[in-house]
């Protein structure tokens, strides 16, 4: 694999110039397919420490952080999870077209995990879910909905080690 580079330069005809663009083209960059790619992410309940969140080891001691968010299809519905370095207080509050999960004296890891979930194309009565900054202290994962749904949200501790808050809508 190459990167191939065409440049050309301004040059004048007559009257006239003529600006030619740089292409820059990639042969066989990103053309993996779908079988021979996996999930790379954090895996909820597996029984190995393979999937840890990125820089798993710089979490200080004791720290209530989110390590990562996820989303997850499923047979029955779609789920969404947070992952944190402990269990975490959370509440919820519901407005028109937005659900929102609050995440008390919890710092958030690592910035892409400000990144949003973009779901509105699976079958998920969420059409993205972001987490935020709320205050100082605190995170909220807003759910923009499509559809109002109201969501069982359980924790439980993984046998990696992590806390896991699921989220989970039913179809």
């Amino acid at each position: 694999m190459g990167l191939g580079l065409g440049v050309a330069y301004p040059g004048s005809v007559g009257k006239s110039t003529i600006i030619v663009a740089v292409v820059l083209f990639a042969s066989g960059v990103g053309s993996a397919s779908a079988e021979e790619s996996s999930y790379a992410g954090v895996t909820p309940g597996s029984e190995t420490s393979e999937n840890l969140p990125p820089k798993a080891d710089e979490i200080p001691e004791g720290a209530l952080m989110l390590t990562w968010p996820g989303f997850m299809m499923l047979e029955d519905g779609s789920s969404f999870f947070i992952q944190t370095s402990k269990p975490v207080k959370f509440g919820t509050r519901k407005s028109e077209g937005r659900l929102e999960l609050v995440l008390h004296n919890t710092q958030v890891h690592l910035k892409n995990n400000f990144l949003p979930l973009e779901t509105q194309f699976f079958d998920t009565p969420v059409v993205r879910a972001t987490v935020q900054r709320k205050g100082k202290k605190s995170l909220v994962m807003v759910f923009e909905m499509r559809e109002d749904a109201t969501p069982s949200i359980t924790q439980k501790i993984g046998k990696d080690g992590f806390n896991y808050v699921f989220v989970k809508f039913s179809r």
